[in-house]
């Protein structure tokens, strides 16, 4: 169980700050929920069930600034592939995505960093389910470093993606 003002990141909505266990009645049954206040967010809140194992399975504690510094190094130096065929690429991305930060997450977001650069240089874009998936790993990756490092999302986003293209 985690304490009350613990900072977590929760699946795709980013760190949140731990700010209340109470119970909630929210159906015919009260339950215990952890209150999580997105902290690049402050207008949302989230409640989470404590008892529901699909939802503890998406809350974690930040990770260390060693832990993201040596994931970041090993997708930065990772062999990167291209899925061809978009209705495959797009699940790929998708269940990749849905696990919140994690290599793979850095990978995908790697791969679609380095495309996107490809197609710049020839004036061409990304496909539109491609930039949403890009979209939501420089969300999930960003704010993870940016909280951990101290910075801002944006430096953080730069300093990674700087990362993947000076490889």
């Amino acid at each position: 169980m985690y304490e009350k003002n613990e900072i977590l990141v929760y699946a795709n909505y980013g760190v949140c700050r731990l700010t209340d266990i109470r119970r909630e009645n929210f159906t015919d049954q009260p339950e215990m929920y952890y209150i999580l206040s997105p902290v690049f967010d402050e207008r949302s809140t989230i409640y989470v069930p404590t008892e529901s194992l699909t939802a503890e399975k998406k809350l974690r504690p930040i990770m260390s600034k060693d832990a993201l510094d040596e994931m970041l190094n090993n997708a930065v130096h990772s062999e990167t592939q291209w899925e061809s065929n978009d209705r495959k690429r797009g699940e790929q991305f998708k269940s990749v995505t849905a696990k919140g930060l994690s290599p793979a997450l850095l990978e995908v977001m790697k791969s679609l960093t380095i495309k996107k650069d490809e197609l710049k240089k020839k004036v061409k874009r990304l496909h539109v389910s491609d930039e949403r998936t890009l979209a939501a790993c420089e969300k999930i990756v960003g704010e993870e470093y940016a909280y951990a490092f101290g910075v801002d999302v944006n430096d953080a986003l730069s300093h990674i993606k700087n990362e993947f293209l000076s490889a």
